[in-house]
């Protein structure tokens, strides 16, 4: 069976040196950990999330999104369903969600347009900044 061949060199034209693994980039033209992305790394590696992680797969093991379109899909991403922007407060304090990486690339091109997708059993309901302090009083 072919396969397809794998893409590890920076996508700048005409250099050759390794992506990094956070971009299709090399360090030279622009792959490098950003301050955001040193931020997230810190609240992402702490034990917390880790068991945030774990709880939230163990009782969702199946993409929220593509239940609601009858597919059975497993989840590997969770979803803050708020974006908590490198605030602590908000990445412990949130509505998560399981998603698969297809699910969870549509949802988040849809938080860059302030609007935050909840998948529910129900449907998909739409929140947006407004909403976060209503609906965290609720839980």
């Amino acid at each position: 069976m072919p396969t397809a061949p794998l893409n590890n060199k920076c996508r700048e034209l005409g250099c050759n040196s390794p992506k990094t693994s956070r971009s299709t980039f090399c360090v030279q033209h622009g792959g490098g950990i950003t301050e955001k992305g040193k931020e997230n790394s810190k609240l992402y590696s702490q034990g917390y999330w880790k068991k945030q992680r774990q709880a939230q797969l163990s009782k969702a093991p199946l993409c929220a999104a593509c239940l609601i379109n009858g597919k059975v899909i497993q989840a590997e991403h969770i979803d803050h369903v708020f974006p908590h922007r490198q605030n602590a407060e908000r990445f412990r304090r949130n509505l998560f969600q399981s998603l698969c990486p297809a699910c969870h690339t549509i949802k988040t091109q849809f938080e860059s347009r302030g609007v935050y997708l909840y998948y529910s059993k129900h449907g998909v309901i739409t929140y947006n900044d407004a909403d976060y302090n209503r609906v965290m009083k609720d839980r």
